[in-house]
């Protein structure tokens, strides 16, 4: 029986072990040096580990086995030459490691861990399916672009720039650093949760959604003066943008057509053209006030919540 047992254990050790690849290894760390990611389609798990070397690795969920025919030979998919032996490609260009991550049905799910306090950068490039991008304990600069997916970023500090196509993005702060703003647009929902002791000016803009909170926002007042009326439009002008029911547009507004600047007489004829859908806007403080989080959603709910 003791024997049968043993063979069992052997049997799974070699199947756990079949066809795992070794894991990409490199030196990269210091003031200044920054990860960035580009992803075509698949999903990514990107973790902060203490240390100065970012490693690559594929996990067996979603992997399939190379042909035997390919034994010795690399891979090239996507356009991407696989010169890390796990299906990305990394190369070092001056302050920056560039790791490209092609569609690609052999590696599964990456894990790419980077020392926590560099900056970080992930990219979506060409992915129109749902597929997840997780970032974890990442206590440096973080940019992120996708287009359908997921976004998990849990145990950060900010400050943080992302927009989101399709997919929805998840949001955890550790702690929130005061040094820049951070700033959200998505087109589905966004889920944000604050530690407890955070300072913050929030601004929240929903179109076609709602704002739910467990915080107390104390919300900030702006004086302003109504000027014209257009239908059942109001029209208000403040110091720094034109409000057309709730709608705010600045002079500097990226919302205007080419991004152009409007003086406040077009302001007031395109805010009253585009005024008719709805949005919802709101702008406090927490905790006295702090750092500012610009929360931006065009189709979904807005949630922000205090870390338990």
């Amino acid at each position: 029986m003791k024997k049968v047992f043993v063979v069992i254990l052997a049997c799974v050790a070699y199947a756990n072990s079949f066809g795992q690849t070794k894991p990409y290894k490199v030196a990269f760390s210091g003031q200044g040096k920054k990860v960035q990611v580009v992803v075509q389609q698949s999903s990514v798990n990107i973790q902060g580990v203490d240390g100065n070397e970012v490693s690559i690795e594929q996990t067996g969920e979603n992997r399939k086995e190379l042909p035997k025919e390919a034994d010795g030979l690399r891979l090239i998919t996507g356009g991407v030459v696989d010169n890390t032996g796990v299906g990305a490609s990394a190369e070092v260009e001056g302050n920056t490691l560039k790791i490209l991550i092609p569609k690609n049905r052999y590696t599964g799910i990456l894990t790419i861990k980077v020392p926590k306090n560099l900056d970080l950068s992930v990219i979506e490039s060409q992915n129109w399916s749902e597929q997840k991008i997780i970032i974890s304990d990442i206590a440096g600069e973080i940019e992120l672009r996708t287009n359908s997916s997921k976004a998990y970023l849990n145990d950060i500090t900010g400050p943080l720039v992302a927009h989101t196509g399709y997919g929805k993005i998840f949001v955890t702060y550790s702690k929130l650093a005061q040094s820049s703003p951070s700033s959200i647009s998505a087109s589905g929902a966004i889920d944000v949760t604050l530690p407890a002791d955070a300072k913050a000016n929030l601004k929240i803009r929903s179109y076609y959604g709602d704002l739910f909170t467990d915080w107390d926002i104390a919300a900030t007042k702006k004086e302003s003066k109504t000027v014209a009326s257009s239908g059942t439009k109001t029209i208000n002008v403040q110091a720094d943008a034109i409000v057309v029911d709730g709608k705010v547009f600045k002079e500097d507004c990226t919302d205007c057509d080419d991004n152009k600047i409007y003086s406040k007489k077009d302001q007031i004829a395109y805010a009253t053209s585009t005024s008719s859908s709805k949005t919802d806007s709101f702008e406090g403080t927490i905790n006295g006030g702090g750092v500012v989080i610009d929360l931006k959603s065009s189709n979904g709910n807005i949630y922000v919540r205090k870390k338990k």
